[in-house]
């Protein structure tokens, strides 16, 4: 155990052994928590949240176990829903590598938390009628586990209601750290579930020091905090609680889920039993000042009152009930929240080209491959040429060679450029191809080798900007005063939540069909193919982009989304990714893929 290191096979049973750690932590709250500060009053939260299972039952847990060695190779139930359950099932792993555990719990448990026994690997089940039971009820959860338990020799049920083993783990362990780590102690709090941490503690530290006094927390009848009850569910419990116990209190429990989360916020991560336990601890120290009581427990010695509560949950799987209980002005406020109205789909990095990659998928008349081709084909007609050309050789003469004149290359071969990014791509896609088990695949989409199955091409800019230079064959679909919003984000779109949330619903809108990119679009195309008939002018969309989009999809054809500076056509990306569209945008859109364009500059 040196340095809190475990070794060996043994490590994790070591680990979960409190004789072999140091004990757990005692710490005083702040001031901000203790209004008796002033009044001589000190306040420790003994954190049984450090256990190894991080709740108060890791102890009764293992101290049940170790008394049922039986349990070794049998299915283990148990009627919890929470701490218990969940340490008995870790425990069981630890020890003897069991992992057949079983809760019953009441069906008005939370999804969240039957997913919480599950991921530990506890098998929920499900029970009707009261949530919390008497433990004695004849016809209640637990006297129909201990008659299964009878019945069945391949059944253990460790009954944490009526085990001895539960309230002796607390008088073994955590009565003795406590005295030891605090020996002026004067007031023992802690909240009251099965009643074992508060009647195990307090019988060892009123054995030792009988001047200290004890303090159970309760539930308002009616109003339940997760893991305590409710004081008129407790009388029937069997452990010796009644010679132990000097008081009791309830707690609201609005107030218990407001002092855990004050706790939380101070540095000491506690959840609502924690937060109840010491709200009934300030509770009753209040009425004992107001009747002068307070002097009672004062320490001759220190001069001061050491309280002691314990904390026995942590806050994260109520979270959704601290949001329900408390008011909105106890939270600070999200900021931005008008994101939490868009963008939600998914974006990933794998669907944003570099410029390199879009060149060659959209521009494939620009690829090594396609220069070599034309290259090839110009080389045979000119061959056919020249053969055609030559004189037949008279008889008898040798046969000659004829060089004929080259072929002038085609306007379109003149008009091929090499471009070293682009044979890269194409090089490296054919290596993969044949070799697709020795390299991860690219992000990149395939080239298309046919015109009709080559990307969709959607550009977001406004008309004067797509006339003045874009992709050819691409069809413009403007994104309404996407410029505008642009030049309010300062070029920095995802900088601006009001920016962000009217352009994804411009996209949005224009995917569902309910604007068209332009009424006039159509009228516009006309009147500029009647202008310049020999230019690329690309298209202006005059159907719905909706209809263009399904149509793609129905051809399998990718989409690629460009824009001015890349951030529009993600927006955009990833909503036709919902949709369930194999789209694309481009890094930093026009401007990181200039020799895409085409066009006027």
């Amino acid at each position: 155990m040196a340095l809190n290191v475990f070794h060996g096979p043994n490590a994790l049973a070591d680990f979960f052994d409190p004789d072999k750690n140091p004990p757990l932590p005692l710490v005083e709250i702040p001031n901000r928590l203790n209004p008796f500060r002033q009044d001589g009053v000190r306040i420790y939260a003994k954190l049984l949240t450090h256990l190894p299972a991080q709740n108060v039952k890791s102890l009764p847990a293992l101290n049940m176990l170790r008394g049922l060695p039986e349990a070794r190779d049998k299915t283990i139930v148990e009627a919890s829903s929470g701490s218990t359950v969940l340490s008995l099932g870790i425990i069981a792993r630890v020890l003897w590598g069991n992992d057949d555990v079983n809760a019953y719990v009441t069906n008005k448990k939370s999804p969240e938390s039957l997913n919480l026994l599950r991921f530990f690997g506890i098998t929920p089940h499900l029970y009707g009628g009261l949530a919390q039971q008497e433990p004695t009820d004849p016809t209640g959860i637990m006297c129909r586990l201990r008659r299964l338990a009878k019945k069945r020799q391949d059944i253990v049920y460790p009954g944490q209601y009526d085990n001895a083993n539960n309230w002796k783990a607390h008088e073994q362990w955590t009565g003795p750290q406590t005295l030891r780590q605090l020996p002026e102690i004067s007031l023992f709090c802690a909240t009251v579930g099965t009643g074992g941490c508060l009647t195990g503690t307090s019988m060892f530290l009123k054995t030792r020091k009988p001047s200290v006094r004890t303090l159970g927390v309760f539930n308002v009848f009616g109003d339940p905090t997760p893991g305590p009850r409710h004081y008129e569910n407790f009388n029937s419990c069997g452990f010796p609680w009644a010679q132990t116990v000097d008081a009791f209190v309830d707690v609201p429990s609005v107030e218990s889920f407001r002092m855990s989360m004050r706790l939380s916020r101070e540095g000491i991560i506690a959840g609502p039993s924690s937060g109840q336990a010491l709200k009934g601890l300030l509770d009753y120290l209040g009425r004992l000042k107001e009747t002068g009581d307070l002097e009672t427990l004062r320490d001759p010695e220190t001069g001061e009152v050491a309280c002691v509560f314990t904390c026995s949950d942590l806050p994260y799987q109520y979270l959704a009930t601290y949001f329900q209980k408390l008011g909105a002005e106890e939270f600070p406020a999200i900021q931005n929240d008008i994101l939490l109205g868009c963008d939600q789909d998914k974006h990933d990095e794998r669907w944003i080209l570099e410029p390199s990659d879009a060149e060659a998928l959209l521009r494939p008349d620009l690829s090594p491959a396609a220069v070599a081709e034309e290259k090839a084909r110009a080389k045979s007609t000119t061959s056919t040429t020249a053969r055609s050309a030559s004189p037949a050789p008279s008889a008898g003469s040798s046969s000659s060679t004829t060089t004929a004149t080259p072929h002038p290359p085609s306007s379109a071969s003149r008009s091929r450029r090499f471009n070293p990014f682009s044979c890269f791509f194409h090089s490296l896609r054919r290596r993969r191809a044949s070799k697709p088990q020795d390299h991860p695949p690219s992000h990149a989409p395939a080239v298309a080798q046919h015109a009709a199955d080559r990307p969709l091409v959607l550009d977001l800019r406004d008309p004067d900007s797509f006339r003045a230079s874009h992709v050819p064959g691409s069809i413009n679909a403007p994104l309404a005063n996407l410029r505008e919003h642009l030049r309010k984000a300062e070029g920095d779109l995802f900088g601006d939540a009001e920016s962000v949330f009217a352009v994804w619903t411009a996209a949005r809108d224009m995917l569902d069909g309910t604007r068209s990119p332009g009424p006039d679009a159509a009228r516009r195309r006309k009147a500029k193919a009647a202008e310049k008939p020999d230019e690329d002018d690309g298209t202006l969309a005059s159907a719905p982009v909706s209809k263009l989009v399904d149509e793609a999809q129905r051809r399998g054809r990718q989409v690629v989304v460009l824009c001015y500076d890349g951030d529009a056509s993600r927006l955009m990306t990833a909503l036709l990714r919902k949709k369930g569209v194999e789209a694309f945008s481009v890094k930093s859109g026009v401007e990181g893929a200039k020799a895409l364009l085409g066009g006027r500059e």
